[in-house]
């Protein structure tokens, strides 16, 4: 850490020195201008003009497992801000190029420009000027309620080929769970003026907390919708879990809208509702079927806990 004595020259001109070495380093000259940048705690970003902007090309040898390849360009999606991935090969087979294709589908602005037998480039079309993590959260909260929606819907009228639809829009769901992943990211980076993103940086904490469980949310749907496509329940148990994904929707809004509002009040009556949740749990695992329907309860408990962690991070955030 370095010290400096702030000067007042005229009445309103505040005035103080930057460290030689820095300077010297950052190769700066009489005129030129430095960026300043406010940050929520109170303190001055400096950046130079030498600071150059973000990496522009990342090149990938394919010279190792195509999983750990895809891994690796999520990853780079995430945290890094490259405008290019060339991916390299010696003969790069059909089936790698479409897996490479269809993985740049799940991630929102990405898209292969170039695909041949020796080389794949990814080209970012991503402009996140204006979306923010609130907006992600609230489409990831609308997703989530469509899901809902259409499962206490497939259940009521015993439509099993309502499922596959279901288990698309999880696709979506994972799309906009890593976009917000990416901008939460982006927020943790000083360098990086959010100019629309309104919230502080502890609630941009709170948020992705919260996109993470309803990301998990949405797989547990898809895993009721898959286990109900291949069943065939007696009404009585449809009737039952009609009601079970109702009051897991009525939780889940409850407890997103708590968080979107801090509304502490709202968090704790989410949590209150617990223990009735619970029995209606038990008395569903305990109805006579010939399918087992023990994943689907197990699924419903999952979600009612995961809305429950979104209550809690409510309550936290509304102590601010």
């Amino acid at each position: 850490m370095d010290t400096r004595k702030v000067q007042i020259t005229g009445k309103s001109t505040y005035v103080m020195t930057l460290p030689k070495k820095w300077a010297l380093r950052s190769k700066l000259e009489a005129g030129s201008h430095i960026s300043i940048f406010y940050q929520e705690d109170g303190s001055l970003l400096l950046q130079p003009p030498a600071v150059k902007p973000s990496k522009k090309i990342k090149k990938i040898k394919l010279n190792k497992q195509l999983d750990h390849i895809l891994r690796d360009i999520v990853g780079l999606y995430i945290v890094e801000d490259y405008q290019v991935i060339e991916l390299t090969g010696d003969e790069i087979p059909t089936d790698v190029r479409r897996q490479i294709k269809e993985l740049c589908h799940r991630l929102v602005g990405l898209e292969v420009v170039e695909s041949s037998d020796k080389k794949i480039v990814i080209k970012n079309f991503l402009d996140t000027e204006d979306f923010t993590i609130e907006k992600g959260l609230k489409r990831m909260s609308s997703l989530v309620y469509l899901m809902l929606d259409e499962l206490a819907t497939a259940f009521a009228e015993n439509d099993r080929d309502m499922c596959n639809h279901i288990i698309t829009r999880d696709d979506d769901l994972d799309r906009m769970f890593l976009l917000v992943s990416k901008q939460y990211v982006q927020r943790l980076n000083l360098k990086k003026a959010s100019k629309n993103d309104n919230l502080s940086l502890v609630g941009s904490f709170y948020y992705r907390l919260a996109a993470n469980e309803i990301e998990r949310i949405g797989d547990h749907i898809s895993k009721i919708s898959l286990h109900f496509s291949y069943i065939a329940l007696p009404d009585n148990v449809l009737s039952i879990l009609v009601e079970l994904c109702r009051d897991c929707q009525t939780l889940f809004m409850d407890s997103t809208e708590a968080l979107r509002e801090s509304n502490n009040e709202l968090a704790n009556d989410v949590l209150g509702r617990e223990k009735t949740f619970n029995e209606k749990l038990i008395y569903a695992s305990q109805l006579p079927t010939e399918d087992s329907v023990e994943l689907i309860i197990d699924s419903f408990s999952r979600i009612k806990d995961y809305a429950s962690n979104i209550a809690e991070s409510a309550i936290d955030l509304s102590q601010l």
